[in-house]
């Protein structure tokens, strides 16, 4: 389901969609996300919507109170040595542990950071005609506005308009700017970087430096404002104002109103960053860590739609000096501050380099070149070498491939630890034998650690084949791998002849299955009558006789954070019974909160799939869940997926809500999808976050609630 909450689903056709259509419809517009909401919208453009549940992003009231960012005070810099080595200390504090911290008493007046949230707001309310003049997206003009600076390249649009206004070290000519906002951002901007010459000497001060040392480094020298506008939004459990990020320059001061929104991660959580009267918050950028090599942290932070508002924020963001001739033009770390102990983590990089600091998790930040990566070739030189994750990890690897960073903190789908002892799913006592289930385990971990060799013969990613072993079935397809190898093998109703299967995992697959068709039976029967219905739903249905099995093999991996073992999805067949080992990862999406599922000895793991959420017309629910990677393992685990038959004939089959369940009061809330434009469905969206439901559902946003 795309973005669902209290039970919402979207009606989308991934088939008819154009995205990119749409987002040149938007952009051509020019009336951004604040011309959406004055065009009287109530529902989210899908352009907006993001794949992950919002809701999960909310932060936790508790750590609100436990934990807030560090305010400096600067009342007393300039009157004692005393004074000063407290507000150097406090801001060494600050950058090492949490990477922002505000500030207070900072000589800019209230009443030109007033009249500079008034006037950015002016700017973005004024008539729409006059606001388009400046619209555009040439990034060599000074005075620019648009809606999401990376629109066309990005998965999913945010919920904001900018403003952009490049201040030094070249400004415009002031009648390039608009005259609603003019004067102040001139006067604004004079402020900041006079605080700005301030905040670089004591920062310079807290790395042991020459109080000058980053000044004479021309950090200070290259400024742009960025005044954003979160208009109100009709459903902002859907979409976010700003996405996760850091900050990719050396520095930003930023002013924000009272409606808040702003969170900041820490200790592996987010947590709201509340308004505080007269303050400025300042977080270090991803050049400041690359220069100090790594000593001050450039942190994850994101702004939450809200349906209050508008919000409005002015952030200044001191960058790489762009002027020709401007020093060697090379970034690297601070000779000073390496040493045998402390070697340099990042190499220089130049002003021209079109580099970006990515994948910046729980403090590691990678530099890497956009202009160089090539993912489709990583991507396919990774296939083609037919190893899988385990053989990157035989080879020696100690650092992630860039395929597999994930954009967003890992860690905050660690689960709530109350919330796990509120929660159990596995079934016990269901006579498959326990030395059957161990001996399984064991033979999908020996196919995966045989000698590379003989396991090649089985790689491929060819549908028709009845046993396969790859990477991420969606590999080619998704924006981010997965850390995780998969043997494949059709069970039912046309198993392989055996001799297709590897002797190593042979027999115990075989013998598995046969039980897990017996109890799939007996499970569809006790579902039936909890509907009450009859069981013979089962054959008309016919939801127990296809059967898929996965068997996953999780490698150990030093740097989990920085991954997943896969990805939140949810299942798309009708039932699924997973076996896992005792190494644990599985986490299941309840309550707005991901919960760790535990192992428990002898249980076997049984959960609802889209196709039985739809015949079941939303009575049963298919719920996201993922698998963390972890720095233990490998970990094991076996889904046994029970499917739509794919027999000869059956193209043409239908699936839909069981008539029996439907009435008046419950109407269908789906379609009747062909076998063969599920399986369309299927493929094409791959592991994205969504169900796969949202494409044939008959009922689109809060015409469900």
């Amino acid at each position: 389901m795309i973005g669902l909450n209290n039970g919402r689903t979207e009606q989308y056709d991934s088939s008819e969609y154009d995205r990119e259509r749409e987002v040149q419809a938007f952009d051509d517009s020019k009336a951004g996300v604040k011309g959406l909401v004055d065009g009287g919208v109530t529902r989210l453009p899908r352009i907006f919507l993001h794949n992950q549940y919002v809701a999960e992003m909310k932060s936790d009231s508790e750590i609100v109170t436990k934990f807030s960012i560090p305010v400096i005070d600067f009342e007393g810099l300039g009157k004692s040595a005393v004074q000063r080595a407290d507000i150097v200390r406090g801001i060494k504090n600050a950058c090492e542990k949490w990477g922002f911290f505000q500030v207070v008493h900072h000589e800019i007046p209230s009443i030109v950071m007033e009249k500079v949230i008034e006037d950015v707001r002016h700017f973005h309310e004024q008539d729409s005609e006059v606001k388009k003049e400046f619209y555009s997206r040439d990034v060599t003009r000074k005075f620019s506005y648009n809606s999401n600076f990376d629109l066309h390249k990005t998965r999913a649009a945010n919920w904001r308009d900018t403003l952009s206004l490049v201040v030094a070290p070249n400004p415009p000519d002031p009648r390039e700017m608009a005259e609603v906002c003019r004067d102040v951002l001139i006067k604004y901007a004079e402020y900041v970087m006079k605080l700005g010459d301030t905040l670089f000497e004591l920062v310079s001060e807290a790395l042991g430096l020459n109080l000058n040392h980053l000044k004479d480094m021309e950090c200070a020298k290259g400024l742009v404002l960025a005044c954003h506008y979160y208009p109100t939004c009709p459903e902002p459990d859907l979409t976010l104002g700003l996405s996760s990020h850091t900050d990719g320059g050396f520095l930003t001061i930023l002013l924000q109103d009272q409606v808040g929104g702003l969170q900041v991660f820490h200790e592996n959580r987010w947590f709201d960053v509340p308004s505080l009267p007269g303050a400025l918050i300042v977080n270090i950028g991803d050049l400041m860590q690359l220069i100090t090599n790594d000593k001050f942290k450039s942190i994850h932070h994101r702004v939450l739609a809200t349906n209050a508002g508008p919000r409005i924020s002015v952030a200044s963001l001191f960058i790489m000096n762009f002027q020709e001739g401007s020093g060697s033009g090379l970034y690297g770390p601070i000779k000073e501050l390496l040493s045998e102990e402390s070697p340099p983590v990042y190499r220089e990089t130049s002003r021209k380099e079109p580099s970006k600091m990515a994948g910046s998790n729980n403090g590691r930040t990678q530099l890497v070149d956009s202009s160089e990566y090539d993912r489709r070739s990583e991507v396919q030189a990774f296939d083609d070498s037919k190893v899988g994750v385990k053989g990157l990890l035989d080879a020696g690897i100690t650092k992630l491939p860039r395929m597999f960073l994930h954009n967003q903190p890992v860690i905050e789908k660690k689960s709530d630890s109350d919330a796990i002892t509120k929660m159990s799913i596995p079934i016990v006592h269901h006579e498959i034998p326990s030395s059957v289930m161990e001996k399984v385990l064991e033979g999908v971990r020996h196919f995966h650690e045989q000698d590379p060799e003989v396991k090649k013969q089985f790689y491929s990613r060819d549908v028709t084949r009845k046993f396969t072993n790859n990477t991420n079935y969606d590999l080619h397809k998704a924006s981010t791998a997965n850390w995780r190898d998969t043997l494949y093998c059709v069970m039912a109703p046309s198993p392989p002849d055996p001799e297709e299967i590897p002797e190593v995992c042979r027999d115990v697959l075989i013998k598995y299955t046969e039980y897990v068709m017996k109890l799939g039976f007996t499970l569809y029967e006790l579902l039936f009558e909890a509907l009450g219905l009859n069981s013979n739903h089962l054959e008309d249905i016919e939801c127990a006789e296809g059967l898929f099995l996965a068997g996953h093999y999780y490698p150990a991996f030093p740097e989990p954070e920085f991954t997943l073992g896969l990805n939140g999805h949810t299942d798309s067949r009708f039932l699924t019974i997973l076996l896992q080992d005792q190494i644990g990862g599985l986490q299941v999406f309840h309550e707005n909160k991901w919960v760790d599922v535990p192992f428990l000895p002898g249980a076997l793991i049984v959960n609802i799939e889209d196709l039985m959420q739809l015949n079941t017309n939303d009575k049963f629910s298919s719920v996201l869940h993922c698998v963390l990677a972890k720095i233990v393992g490998p970990r094991i685990s076996v889904a046994c997926l029970f499917r739509m038959q794919f027999q000869e004939g059956s193209e043409s089959r239908l699936y839909g809500p069981i008539k029996e369940l439907l009435s008046e009061e419950n109407p269908p809330m789906y379609r009747e999808p062909s076998r063969n434009e599920y399986v369309a469905y299927l493929y094409n969206k791959g592991l994205d976050g969504t169900s796969l439901l949202s494409n044939i559902s008959n009922y689109r946003n809060s015409d469900r609630l």
